[in-house]
């Protein structure tokens, strides 16, 4: 089956709508006169036909219509285009919380709840043999992979057998199928389940991680999040992550769970929930994918080539519990504070997370007048924070300021003025280059810096408890060593012991806990991507970089 060849079609006979191959099905198509409606669509349920009743004075009988909605957040309601605009609508709103008052309060009647029943069985029963088809097609992909997610997840569980198999699963629904899948697949309720806590998940996200565990008690579950961190107190820090510097998942995601999966001995095989159509960088992803942000992880997309309806198709199908958000008009759950999210969703949270939203708001606002923003609530109102780059106004970028000149006398060599005192740490930083060797020279220390085959890369000149040090390039071979020790003085001028170095590391040898940067010399293999993998050596350096160190 050719991917790019799907329509969402409008069944006008059993009103909803059905998931045709152009090519395969266009006799179909032409026969029935359908019309294709979408490249996609998810479900409207009665939470959010509510909420659209209020928004545009709606009859009552829009809880009794079939409504789905786009990916660009265009509603079809019985087939037909909702020509109204959301997003101008969302903008005009008054009274803001008489309005969310009025959303609040919604009860649903048997009737109502009986007609979305009916609609999703239609939709459902109309569907069913390309649901068929997603689960059990035995056809291979451009990649070699199978279709069909139930033979492509044993296959690769064979291939893969020494590892251990686990589901990284976020409270979403995209993890929720691929939890049910593999788990009914293998025919093993036993699979490791990761749930990586951010800390600002949607309150409706907690409570269905809690269900899902009390009605999966065979499924071993880990809650792994960031405890030294506290999200707040780095926006304050560091500012708020923006679309140019969005540093909360690896500080509050992948470095936490990568710190957990560094203690175990084994090789994992996660199953996750990561679609290709979701963004334009995860398009290119592969079906597996040796991953490149938590060690020790090899990860399989089952439902990689997956759209929306089909997540739906299979949640309605196999009547899955789900993220109660859905249900609200959320058409992705996260982070709430996220800064990629759109105007809509900013919209929900403000009526159901409400709390939360007006703690973010005066932070944003009072965060603006820090960093001398005169029209400080505009900036927040036209959310200008979200294209906001580097570290301009705030007192942590000045860490990143230090002098350093060439040195007259000799060549190759540098002098640098830190921001803090040499230490133990500062040595550490440098054992991803080669094996240390550390001598006295006077008062002053000198390190080497020793490749495999023990010639010398570097030598630093320095005395602890100095801010001082005298770099000297001795193999001049890498052009860019220079830069690379530059690096790694920016993550010792600015490190705040954030975590996310923890998900840098492919060996497991590298290690932030308990405000402690920690070097595994018997597991580095020196390939140095714990230096590399930010632009400036550290995220919070990158974040915090200004217009005059570009």
């Amino acid at each position: 089956m050719v991917r790019n060849a799907l329509g969402i079609y409008w069944d006008q006979e059993k009103n909803i709508p059905i998931i045709l191959d152009k090519n395969l099905d266009d006799i179909k198509i032409k026969k029935k006169k359908l019309i294709e409606v979408a490249q996609d669509l998810r479900p409207v349920f009665l939470e959010e036909k509510h909420l659209l009743r209020v928004l545009f004075n709606l009859e009552e009988d829009i809880y009794y219509k079939s409504v789905w909605c786009t990916k660009l957040g265009r509603y079809i309601v019985d087939g037909t285009p909702f020509r109204k605009s959301i997003i101008k609508k969302i903008s005009e709103v008054e009274e803001f919380e008489v309005f969310r008052k009025r959303v609040l309060n919604f009860e649903k009647t048997d009737k109502m709840v009986e007609k979305e029943k009916e609609i999703f069985q239609n939709f459902i029963e109309e569907n069913s043999a390309h649901m068929s088809m997603l689960l059990n097609s035995t056809e291979r992909d451009d990649e070699g992979n199978f279709i069909g997610a139930y033979p492509f997840i044993e296959e690769v569980l064979k291939k893969y057998s020494t590892r251990i198999p686990m589901v990284s699963f976020s409270g979403g629904k995209d993890s929720t199928v691929v939890s049910h899948l593999v788990r009914k697949a293998l025919n093993n309720q036993s699979i490791l389940h990761i749930f990586g806590d951010t800390t600002l998940e949607l309150p409706l996200t907690y409570k269905y991680v809690e269900r899902f565990k009390e009605e999966n008690p065979m499924t071993p579950f880990f809650d792994e999040k960031n405890e030294e961190n506290n999200f707040f107190q780095m926006c304050k820090e560091i500012g708020p992550p923006s679309r140019a510097e969005n540093w909360c998942c690896s500080i509050f995601k992948t470095g936490p769970m990568g710190t957990t999966l560094t203690n175990f001995d084994e090789d994992f095989l996660t199953f996750y929930g990561v679609r290709r159509k979701e963004s334009a960088s995860r398009s290119k992803y592969p079906k597996i994918l040796k991953s490149t942000k938590i060690y020790k992880q090899l990860s399989i997309g089952p439902i990689i080539d997956w759209i929306d309806i089909e997540v739906w198709l299979y949640i309605l199908s196999e009547n899955l519990d789900f993220n109660v958000s859905y249900r609200q008009g959320f058409a992705r759950v996260g982070c709430w504070v996220c800064p990629n999210k759109g105007a809509w969703s900013d919209f929900l949270t403000k009526i159901f997370n409400n709390t939360e939203y007006m703690k973010w708001e005066n932070f944003l606002i009072q965060f603006a007048k820090d960093i001398g923003k005169v029209d400080y609530e505009n900036y927040v109102k036209e959310e200008k924070w979200k294209l906001r780059r580097g570290g301009e106004g705030l007192e942590k970028s000045k860490d990143l300021n230090f002098k350093q000149k060439e040195c007259v006398n000799e060549k190759n060599t540098y002098i640098l003025n830190l921001n803090r005192d040499i230490d133990e740490e500062f040595i550490t930083l440098f054992k991803p280059f080669g094996k240390i060797s550390i001598s006295n020279s006077g008062k002053s220390q000198e390190m080497y810096v020793l490749t495999r085959e023990k010639e010398a890369l570097f030598k630093i000149l320095f005395k602890e408890k100095n801010r001082e040090i005298k770099i000297t390039l001795i193999n001049l071979k890498d052009k860019y060593l220079y830069g690379k020790i530059i690096k790694q003085i920016n993550k010792f001028n600015t490190c705040i012991y954030c975590q996310a170095c923890n998900s840098t590391c492919s060996f497991g040898a590298l290690s932030v806990i308990n405000g402690k940067y920690t070097i595994d010399e018997n597991k580095c293999v020196h390939c140095l991507n714990c230096v590399t993998k930010f632009d400036m050596g550290c995220l919070v350096a990158s974040a915090l970089r200004t217009k005059s160190k570009e």
